[in-house]
């Protein structure tokens, strides 16, 4: 039994030090160091330096910050201990499902962190327990068939995204850092949501338009997009090549991943890994843009041909667009090019919906109000931005004026992709 004097703090930052002292079982536990080597955002240090850090500190953060919150729950009578203690907890340990480069390669396996997730909770049981927690309340979170798992994954307001988009600013250098005292303070669990004070409705408005800016300066900024796809597409030849079983792939770090690859004997994935780690990256010759958002595209002086597409384009082009989809695409464009198709990237940008802003509950003096009900302006400002998002991109590693001078017959073959009927596109392989 420590004495009373022992302290075990972790500092994090920006600035907020953790006492591990009640889940040192969990924290020392090697499922959980694993998260110490899974970046929090993939590959964007190719393109934002800084954006070097884990999934452990934000494992962390989200369980501090939801043990503050839920306390005051408890203090107030909105939970009971039991659920104030089991919430931080799924909140510490909600991301302990990700693989290496988080969610770039769930498209290309049967398995998601959340199903993940919930495989390791059970090898968790023991050190759950020693913690106080109960594995079985934490897997009902995990499945989201409890309400109380909003606490931690609300879209708005979630003890998870507070810490991110807090997270993210700080390391990206990129935004303003959100005002999460002010949320804090106003916030309270209430009928199954997490519920505003209208007092302290701007500041919630303020989190949400952060989310806005950070997904359009950072989490869709198209060098990062095509940067996440490049490597996506080194681990889909590996894994076509080495035939691992998913679950040992879900057991890799990003460092794993990458040596496994670096030490292929493959020729194409050692040029493909030097070009990688050298920054030779694929460059856009092409990009196709809703029609009225062609003038978003930044050309900037180069051969890129901007191509203007309807939405009814692109929504089709989204039932076709998972990776084997898109490496179908890929050899065609790369045998009318006359080059190898592993040089040959196509990066959609077709769901900015995930961005979309959400619903935000608020309550005056206990009656929960809508946001979207009564400031349906507010959101429909925001929903107009998505569409300046929407693009495909055509790349390759080489000279990209290629793709520009046959952007016409690429864009033929985008074309009858699209129109691939639902047998057939269940039916294409990656023939890589």
């Amino acid at each position: 039994m420590p004495s009373k004097y022992y302290k075990k703090y972790v500092r994090i930052p920006p600035g907020e030090s953790v006492d591990i002292r009640p889940i040192i079982p969990l924290v020392t536990h090697p499922l959980f160091q694993r998260l110490l080597y899974v970046s929090q955002l993939a590959n964007t240090l190719t393109v934002f330096p800084g954006a070097s850090h884990n999934r452990f500190a934000h494992a962390l953060g989200v369980y501090s910050k939801a043990s503050r919150f839920c306390s005051r729950m408890a203090e107030d009578g909105f939970l009971t201990s039991f659920e104030a203690k089991n919430i931080p907890l799924f909140g510490l340990l909600h991301d302990i499902g990700h693989g290496p480069f988080s969610h770039l390669i769930e498209e290309l396996t049967p398995y998601n962190h959340d199903k993940n997730g919930l495989r390791i909770i059970g090898e968790l049981k023991k050190e759950i327990e020693k913690s106080g927690g109960d594995p079985a309340f934490i897997k009902s979170m995990f499945a989201h068939k409890n309400p109380l798992h909003k606490i931690i994954m609300d879209k708005n307001l979630g003890m998870d995204k507070l810490d991110y988009l807090e997270r993210d600013v700080y390391h990206t250098g990129f935004g303003q850092r959100p005002d999460i005292e002010s949320v804090f303070n106003y916030l309270i669990y209430l009928k199954g949501n997490l519920v505003i004070d209208k007092k302290s409705l701007e500041a919630a408005k303020q989190i949400q338009r952060l989310y806005t800016y950070m997904y359009k300066e950072v989490y869709l900024h198209k060098s990062s997009l095509i940067s996440q796809r490049f490597i996506q597409k080194m681990i889909a030849i590996w894994l076509s090549l080495r035939k691992i079983k998913m679950e040992e792939l879900w057991t890799y770090t990003d460092i794993e991943l990458m040596a496994k690859i670096y030490t292929d004997p493959d020729p194409r994935l050692h040029y493909l890994y030097t070009c990688y780690v050298q920054r030779r990256l694929p460059s856009a010759g092409m990009v196709i843009r809703i029609n009225a958002k062609k003038s978003r595209e930044r050309v900037a002086g180069k051969d890129i041909k901007v191509i203007g597409e309807s939405a009814s384009f692109f929504a089709d082009f989204a039932k076709h667009s998972k990776p084997k989809n898109l490496e179908v695409i890929e050899k065609r464009i790369a045998q009318l090019l006359k080059v190898e198709s592993h040089l040959v990237l196509v990066v959609p940008t077709l769901s900015p919906w995930r961005f979309a802003p959400q619903d935000i509950s608020y309550h005056d003096e206990g009656q929960v109000l809508s946001l979207k009900e009564t400031q349906a302006e507010y959101f429909d400002s925001l929903k107009t931005e998505l569409d300046d998002y929407m693009a495909i991109r055509v790349c390759i590693i080489g000279d990209r004026k290629l793709i520009y001078d046959n952007a016409s017959k690429i864009h033929e073959l985008l074309l009858g992709h699209v129109l691939l009927d639902e047998s057939e596109a269940s039916n294409l392989t990656l023939t890589l």
